[in-house]
């Protein structure tokens, strides 16, 4: 048996994968676009243009309500954006198309991560390793969830770029690997430690090429970071959870269980959630020195093993060794929250490192063979496969529906103030008013959000509770200047509050989205009613003009209001605060 296996063409290992990557993950293919996609994509209207392509690289990759001019938001993932308006540009807003992308490119990283893997391994090792690879419930999230196409992206073109450089030898082929590092690099940041890998191989491997490809490599950097620093800068802070706001103490303090939270999810895939917040802000032994030890302890075990490896095997076998295990340990790095970023921590940070943290385990594999039966270890490849593939799937069935996702999450994450955010927003959509206003609360009590403010206000409104509204909005906005804030608040004032504050707060509104046509539209309602019909007739053209199809107020309105206030007719407007 073994020996057929190790006689497996290439396009016959790619088909396996192929087959068992849709075995796994196709149940998550029909899941519906939720968080980050709506303004990464829904709602976000220069992804609706391939003609926008250039603002996404002079912007960040979040929809504010700021129409046709770049995308806000800390982070530069510009072919994120692109392929999003691609996709978007073929087929539409429907989910299945960009989740399918999304999974032909995850299983296609995995066969190239098992072509380099053969530069090390047996055909068989290697597609034990890769396939493991494949179906880690921890890596499901890069799967399943839209936003994470970034990961998928970055990945796949730095492992290709790993690969073009073991698979050819001539300095030309150095001009390929850049490219693939220069795409890596616009869809995720993270891609740098894809150049450190590979400064590492040539370094040990094949240091005749090394200067020449430090030579190359300067032009793309120098490229990502000019596009960078003129899009949203060269560091920047989302400040939009808990470890954003911990000191350096804190978060030194809070290291050690980030560490150990991805070694432990690694060996048991169990309890997920799709992000966690966790901090540590006092010195504790559970918290902080166990983690610490179990942390120590891993390494201690990877210096052993190391020293062992020199003794048993080949040199070559040695650096190959210790080429994966500085892979696996620097890709960790930059999410020890040393520079703080929008979550303790989150499943998808592992992907690259578990690459590495398998090529150590395949070397681990081949110095103990002779301890290994062949048929037990064919036996247990295959449970452990079917077992973490099976998990994977079952993992997928929670993405299909967005609030058991959220329940989910909250039973992984107790501090997911964003699951929290989402209950309370469904809650709000099936008129659970009440129930939508606890959960805001809840999610509030844990980290103050915007998005929970906003939801907070829109149930008190139709609670009734005007004031409490009106106050639940201004206090969103101290932490999130959200369009959506502004917009209902804006609704507001068709029937709340004195004209001279709701027009000092509408005009306000519109300077800070001057093509927001909700905003305008109030506006134009509200001046009308103070007889001022000049910039009644002019604000209403604003929103006539700045109208999309997915405005929560419909054209019919705008028009209808438009036509009566360009006549000088009477306005008579139906108080909704919610429309």
């Amino acid at each position: 048996m073994l020996a057929k296996l190790n006689k497996l063409k290439n396009w016959q290992v790619a088909l396996f994968i192929v087959i068992l990557g849709f075995a796994v993950f196709s149940v998550g293919l029909n899941s519906p676009f939720r968080d980050d996609d709506l303004s990464q994509i829904v709602n976000a209207v220069p992804v609706h243009s391939i003609s926008s392509i250039k603002l996404f690289f002079e912007g960040g990759t979040f929809y504010n309500g700021q129409g046709m001019a770049p995308l806000t938001g800390v982070f530069y993932r510009p072919l994120q954006t692109t392929i999003y308006s691609l996709i978007y540009a073929i087929a539409g807003a429907y989910s299945l198309t960009f989740h399918l992308l999304q999974l032909i490119l995850y299983i296609s990283s995995a066969y190239i991560l098992y072509l380099v893997f053969r530069y090390s391994f047996n055909k068989i090792l290697a597609l034990f390793l890769a396939a493991v690879f494949l179906v880690q419930p921890i890596n499901s999230q890069v799967v399943f969830a839209i936003p994470q196409l970034t990961d998928v992206l970055f990945f796949f073109f730095g492992i290709l770029a790993i690969w073009l450089l073991l698979r050819f030898k001539l300095t030309k082929s150095l001009w390929l690997v850049a490219l693939c590092l220069f795409l890596s690099l616009l869809a995720k940041e993270t891609a740098v430690i894809f150049i450190i890998i590979a400064l590492l191989y040539l370094f040990w491997f094949n240091r005749d090429r090394l200067y020449k490809f430090i030579g190359i490599m300067v032009l793309p950097v120098t490229a990502y970071l000019m596009l960078r620093i003129n899009a949203v800068g060269l560091v920047s802070k989302s400040l939009n959870a808990p470890i954003d706001k911990l000191d350096w103490g804190g978060r030194l303090l809070t290291a050690p269980s980030i560490m150990q939270f991805y070694l432990t999810k690694f060996i048991f895939p169990w309890k997920l959630a799709t992000s966690y917040f966790w901090t540590n802000q006092t010195f504790s032994l559970r918290h902080v020195l166990l983690p610490l030890m179990i942390d120590l302890a891993v390494i201690a075990l990877a210096i052993y093993l190391a020293l062992v490896i020199r003794k048993k095997v080949s040199k070559e076998l040695y650096y190959t060794y210790l080429f994966f295990a500085v892979w696996a340990f620097i890709g960790l790095i930059p999410y020890l929250q040393i520079i703080p970023i929008d979550m303790t921590a989150c499943e998808t940070w592992f992907y690259l490192s578990m690459a590495g943290f398998l090529g150590m385990i395949g070397v681990i594999l081949v110095t103990f063979q002779s301890h290994i039966s062949p048929k037990w270890f064919l036996i247990i490849a295959v449970l452990l496969i079917g077992m973490l593939g099976v998990r994977s799937t079952i993992r997928g069935n929670d993405w299909r529906n967005p609030i058991s996702l959220a329940y989910k999450d909250i039973a992984a994450s107790p501090d997911n103030f964003i699951a929290y955010k989402n209950i309370a927003l469904d809650n709000f959509n099936q008129g659970n008013y009440y129930e939508a206003k606890i959960y805001s609360l809840r999610s509030i009590d844990i980290f103050p959000n915007g998005a929970a403010y906003n939801t907070l206000g829109q149930a008190l409104s139709v609670l009734g509770n005007y004031p409490g509204a009106v106050q639940a909005f201004t206090t969103g906005m101290r932490y999130q200047n959200l369009n959506a804030l502004y917009e209902n608040r804006a609704a507001l004032t068709a029937g709340y509050g004195s004209p001279a504050t709701n027009t000092q707060f509408l005009l306000t509104a519109v300077k800070m989205f001057p093509q927001d046509s909700k905003i305008w539209f109030y506006l134009a309602i509200q001046e009308y009613r103070d007889s001022d019909p000049n910039h009644a007739k002019a604000a209403i053209s604003q929103a006539y003009k700045y109208w999309q199809p997915n405005d929560t107020i419909s054209f019919n309105t705008v028009s209808a209001i438009y036509s009566r206030i360009m006549s000088n007719a009477p306005l008579d407007v139906t108080f909704n605060p919610n429309p």
